[in-house]
Order: C-alpha cells, then structure tokens, then sequence
C-alpha cells in the first residue's frame, strides 16, 4: 500500500539549541495541518539536541531523524532537501517556531492560487519585547513571473528608486524561513555554503525565485524569529565576513552578466554594496580596533575600486536624514568619525533590550 504523500516537508537544521528546541519542535507538531512531516537534521550538536531529536521520533511518526558530522548550516538545510517528500516544502531554524495555523493557511492559499513560492510576515523576537516585519505594504499579494522578477528577484540583488527610502528594509526578503516552495519544481537547488559567500539564503533564493512563476504573500506573522538581542550581524567580531561578502558580489555580478539582466540589476547590486558598508562596519565595531584604527580599516575598504564606484552612483535624495548625514560621511572618507558613529550606533542597538 502506497503511504500517502504529506502536503508540507519542513525541515529543520539543529546545532547547539537544546534550550529552544522543545519550543521549536512543538510548534510543529501541534500544527492545524497534520499531514506534514518534520525532518530534524542533527547536524552533529554537541549537547544534548542528539538525544532530543530520537525522542521526538519515538513520539510522532511524522518526524524523521538525520544524524550528520557537522557541516553548518547549508550542510544541514542540503541533507533534509535529500529526504523530503511533500507537495511543498519550508525551512524552520531550530531556535524560532510557527503559530498554530501557518502550515494549513499557506497551504490553502499556495494551493489555491497554484503558486510556486508562498511567504508571509514575521515576527522578531527579543527578550523583553517583540517586532512585526510586514515585508511588503499590501496585506495580500499575488504576482505573475513578470512581477515576481522585477519585485522580489531583483531586490535580492539590491534596493533601488523610492526602495532606498528605507534602507535596513534591504534584506526584508532575504530568509529561506516563512516561505513555503514547491517540491517538484526547486528540490534540486541546493545552499551554498555560508564560509564561500557569507550569506546562503539569498544566493538559494536567487537560483530559485528566477523559475518561480507565481508567488503569493500573506501579511500574517506566522513565522517567530529569536533574537536574544538586537543583533542581525551578530555581536561577535566575524574576520571573513568583508571577503566573503566580496564572493557574493563576484557570484551576482557574474550571475546577471550570464543571464543578461540588465542595467536595473547592476544598479540594484551597486546599492547593495554601498548599503553593505553600514554591515562591514558594524563587524569592525566588534574587532579589537580602537577608533583611529578602525576608522583606518575603513579606509582601506572604501578606498578598493568595487566601493568607490559603488558608492558614487548611490542615490541617497530618498532617505531619511541620519542615512543621508551617514552615507555622506561614507562618499566623503569621514572614516574616523564614521567609525565612532558606528560604535555608537552599535552601542545603543545591543544595550536597549
């Protein structure tokens, strides 16, 4: 007898988060939608998230196991994609979780539509309050190829016009979570590693949203993101980060030659690189460097061809004023006192909480 085929894989890296996991896990198997299954994919944790997960699946027959030697996370996300078998799929990481319903309305609305790629909203989570992310300003959307490249596969490489209003908007978009993808058509596109280009899932999303031929978003916040401070970029010093960040660059500036996507793509990626300084700097404030140092390493970055020439097509009319008063000191080589504005910045962002 032939076992039914679920309607969503959801599949779930785990590494080091026994203290969320139980959150994490629950919120999936307390779905509305039960016919789902859960891939767990261990990813060689060295607490106690091993033995978690074999419990989980003693408990529930919908969860399947995977025990891996650490890889990272596209390592983990590539070895959950080999197992998954639903009509749809979506990507949980192991310390954020779902409401009760996001599985049966994104279903219901993926199906009804006959869409290719589902998102909805989100939620940031902090430790003492929490932020709704409405990632586009209409409460529902539906979008043909034609929109969906021109509206969400190019702004992966970039903001561009009246976009630039509201510059930390820049990456709204870019996680594989609170997504729902067809299987059939994207199970073959694989992560490439975060230690080549810094960032997977926008590259995952890139390969994938130019086959994507109709999209659908719900403006419901579904999806729960921890954030156990105000940190995107992390609060620890990452030396790789500038360089591979440089990769990135490299794939998208080669990608858009290859398919030929013309000259709003390359201006959309010039953005992304200025917008990129505010996130290279904000890495340096957690280096060991002092002001004068910092502003120094600064320097040296601005001063390579890809930012100058980056940074001297940035059109900052539409931004509020501290962006443009920012982004001026960035045009005109203020490195120092760029620098101390960063720390301060910096500063305030991981002590309001």
């Amino acid at each position: 007898m032939n076992q039914k085929q679920p309607q969503i894989s959801i599949v779930v890296p785990v590494y080091n988060v026994e203290k969320y996991l139980d959150k994490c896990v629950n919120s999936l198997i307390y779905q509305t939608l039960r016919d789902i299954e859960i891939i767990l994919v261990d990813d060689g944790s060295p607490d106690k998230c091993p033995k978690m997960c074999d419990e989980y699946a003693k408990k529930d027959n919908r969860i399947q196991v995977i025990h891996k030697p650490n890889g990272g996370l596209s390592s983990a996300r590539n070895a959950g994609l080999e197992f998954i078998s639903g009509e749809y799929y979506m990507f949980v990481d192991s310390d954020d979780w779902l409401d009760e319903k996001a599985c049966e309305d994104a279903y219901n609305e993926i199906t009804k539509q006959s869409a290719d790629c589902l998102m909805f909203s989100y939620t940031k989570e902090f430790c003492n309050h929490c932020i709704i992310n409405h990632v586009f300003e209409k409460e529902y959307v539906v979008w043909n190829k034609e929109d969906v490249m021109n509206k969400f596969h190019r702004r992966l490489f970039g903001l561009i016009g009246e976009e630039l209003a509201c510059p930390q908007d820049g990456d709204l978009i870019v996680s594989a979570c609170m997504q729902l993808f067809r299987t059939d058509k994207f199970k073959d596109i694989r992560f490439v590693d975060t230690k080549i280009i810094g960032t997977e899932d926008c590259w995952y999303q890139i390969l994938l949203y130019q086959h994507c031929d109709k999209f659908v978003y719900i403006d419901k916040p579904y999806y729960h993101y921890l954030r156990i401070n105000d940190s995107s970029l992390t609060t620890k010093f990452n030396p790789h980060l500038y360089s591979r960040w440089q990769k990135l660059y490299d794939y998208m500036g080669e990608y858009i030659e290859k398919w030929k996507l013309g000259e709003v793509y390359v201006q959309a990626l010039q953005n992304r690189i200025s917008l990129g300084v505010l996130g290279a700097g904000l890495n340096l404030t957690h280096s060991h460097l002092n002001i004068w140092k910092g502003g120094k390493e600064m320097k040296t970055m601005l001063e390579t061809p890809r930012y100058k020439k980056a940074l001297s097509s940035l059109d900052t009319r539409v931004m509020p004023f501290h962006w443009k008063v920012f982004f001026g000191l960035t045009k005109h080589g203020h490195t120092t006192l760029l620098f101390m504005m960063l720390k301060i910045l910096e500063y305030i962002r991981t002590h309001r909480n």
